[in-house]
Parts: structure tokens; sequence; C-alpha cells
């Protein structure tokens, strides 16, 4: 399966629409919408396609905090493509530009997803929290030493 990674400058409705299915389950289309972060001019945002289909999105959002400049928001691959290294190879491109601007990455991690941060370096750096009506979660850091 061949997959194109490509760095777009807004989010489309394709990209909102991967978010909703994968991260809002049950919820409004609208919440899918980061306000004030998707059309922010620093954001960023790498998706993958297979063929002409986007099958994972993300937003690079700048957040500073020590150590870490860039917050992953909206990570998302599509149900059927899971298991496939997007996930990992989103990550990683996105751990790549933070080394190009000498800066470290950090998210809010759902439990699920938290062994595959781990594998791309990423460590805890809490308890497990709730974020209402999404579910439990870790906040996760990565960091150039």
């Amino acid at each position: 399966m061949e997959i194109q990674y490509v760095w777009e400058t807004k989010v489309n409705d394709a990209h909102l629409d991967l978010r909703w299915k994968v991260l809002r389950i049950g919820k409004p289309r609208d919440t899918a919408h980061y306000h004030g972060i998707d059309t922010n001019p620093n954001t960023r945002f790498l998706v993958a396609y297979h063929d002409e289909k986007m099958v994972g999105c993300s937003t690079l959002q700048t957040d500073p905090r020590d150590g870490a400049n860039f917050r992953i928001r909206g990570m998302a691959v599509d149900f059927d493509y899971q298991n496939n290294g997007i996930g990992s190879k989103i990550v990683e491109m996105l751990q790549n530009y933070a080394k190009e601007n000498e800066t470290g990455i950090w998210c809010n991690a759902r439990i699920r997803a938290v062994p595959m941060y781990q594998r791309r370096g990423f460590v805890i750096v809490s308890e497990i929290f709730e974020i209402e009506g999404i579910g439990p979660h870790h906040d996760m850091e990565w960091l150039l030493h």
C-alpha cells in the first residue's frame, strides 16, 4: 500500500471529516474544528493519502511549554488503515519538523495511542486524566536532548 504524506496549509472538509469520524464519535461535526488553531497561520497540517483518499491527519499547533514549542492535535488514522504504520510515520515527520525548529513536541494522547507515541520516543509526563466526552489520556512529550 503506497501512502503519500503531504504538508497542507489549511484544513479542508476531508480533514475535518476524518477527525470527526475517528476522534469525535457521537459528537457534532463542528467539534472536529479547532477554533483559533485551524486558522492560525503558524499551525501546520500533515496528512496521509492512499490514492485520492485522506487516510491520516495531524495538526501541529504552536503551543509552547518548557522544551516543546509544538503540540500535536487531531491525530487520526482512518479505521480501515490503522495498524499499518501511518500514524507512526506522521509522528516521525512531525518530529523531524520539530528538530529542524530545534524544539520538542507534546500532546494529550488517548490511552490506545500511548504505545505508538512511546515507540517514537515520547514519554508519559502525567497521570491518566479524562477529557470529558472523549476519554482517558496521558500528557506525553518528546524533547530534544
